[in-house]
């Protein structure tokens, strides 16, 4: 992804710390790119509504939490057909699960 000859040149000059710098170095490496390459690359191939931060680290805790309930939900099928369960904890479960769509739902439209 190197420019064509010729073009302009714009220099920029930034201060990095070690940790990101290191990480700068991994990244474009991983890549098989310069660092300057790689930052073009970032910078070029954004998407037009690029996420927040803070919607990424909610949508990483709502997947560990989707993840704990699918295995408790495998646990209580696992059990049901045991027939280790009463008809009220049944319901009990359906009750939990619309509260996790209504959750789901609610951090859904407050970054939509």
């Amino acid at each position: 992804m190197a420019r064509p000859k010729g073009e302009n040149v714009i220099r920029k000059h930034f201060k990095l710390t070690e940790e990101t710098a290191k990480l700068l170095a991994e990244c474009s490496k991983a890549e098989n790119m310069n660092e300057s390459e790689y930052i073009r690359y970032l910078l070029l191939n954004q998407s037009e509504n690029p996420r927040s931060r803070e919607l990424e680290l909610e949508i990483m805790r709502l997947r560990n939490e989707v993840n704990k309930i699918g295995r408790n939900i495998n646990q209580i099928v696992k059990n049901s057909n045991s027939h280790i369960y009463k008809e009220d904890d049944k319901i009990k479960l359906i009750l939990e699960v619309e509260k996790i769509k209504d959750l789901l739902a609610m951090v859904i439209s407050r970054f939509v």
